[in-house]
């Protein structure tokens, strides 16, 4: 068990702000409101936040717009790469991009390793048309193009590791989950997962990134104002965040529920 705990403040009112010209307009904002413009003052979004995040596991973050979400999943993200001896290989699904350098480029060729191994990763994110792997990717729709990113995420994390991942449907072959050559965590974070998806599509990628976590041992972070997922998804940490202060974690293993704040 591997307990995280959060913090996160800030400034409601930025320093310096008060000496700034107010306009009539921002006045009567405050007005309204009851804020004083002459103040600053911190407001706490998490306090002692503690989640119980597993190797392999898969947490996903969700609530309205504008509550928090994406500060829970970076600050977890970074206590997570940070747990020592070795840290964890951390892959933001937000930053593949997957036309590569080269926009003529087919899908099987955006893939780095040998090419059996590029088919079983590919196959495992949902591409195992071969007709898709020699289409580019402006050739795939919004949904295969998200399962590309996935494939190329698992690239990266993987490397050469995946030559002794376990086949599709099967446990992953060290207890804990699959572990990179230095031995650290292989975590994938993904703010507004899914979230340009239409419904099917989301939850069709959903389950595919849940049986990833489960055969691959890949810890996922994930997070969205669209809840519609969480079925498929089936987190083992499900945090649902509220407006203010007001959060629930809830546990798959009902054992793991005592670190709930």
């Amino acid at each position: 068990m591997t307990l995280y705990t959060i913090n996160q403040k800030f400034q409601a009112a930025p320093t310096g702000r008060a000496a700034e010209p107010c306009g009539a307009r921002r006045l009567k904002v405050a007005e309204m409101f009851g804020i004083g413009l002459d103040e600053s003052y911190e407001v706490t979004l998490y306090h002692d936040l503690r989640l119980d995040v597993r190797p392999g596991d898969v947490v996903f973050i969700t609530g309205p717009s504008g509550s928090g979400k994406s500060v829970l999943l970076r600050n977890l993200a970074r206590a997570i790469q940070g747990e020592p001896p070795t840290g964890a290989r951390l892959v933001d699904l937000g930053t593949i991009h997957e036309a590569g350098r080269r926009g003529d480029r087919p899908v099987i060729d955006l893939m780095t390793g040998p090419l059996e191994q590029a088919l079983r990763l590919l196959s495992a994110a949902g591409l195992a048309d071969a007709f898709l792997l020699l289409r580019t990717p402006q050739e795939l729709s919004d949904g295969q193009r998200y399962r590309l990113r996935l494939a190329l995420a698992l690239d990266a994390l993987l490397g050469g590791a995946a030559e002794d991942v376990a086949p599709h449907g099967c446990p992953p072959a060290a207890a804990g989950g699959l572990s990179g050559e230095d031995g650290g965590l292989n975590v994938l974070v993904a703010d507004e997962f899914c979230s340009t998806l239409d419904l099917l599509c989301a939850r069709a990628v959903a389950y595919r990134v849940r049986r990833l976590a489960t055969t691959h041992g890949v810890t996922v972070l994930a997070a969205s104002a669209h809840d519609d997922v969480v079925e498929d998804l089936a987190p083992d940490v499900l945090v649902a965040k509220h407006e203010g202060i007001g959060i629930e974690v809830i546990y798959a293993d009902p054992g793991r529920a005592e670190v709930q704040p």
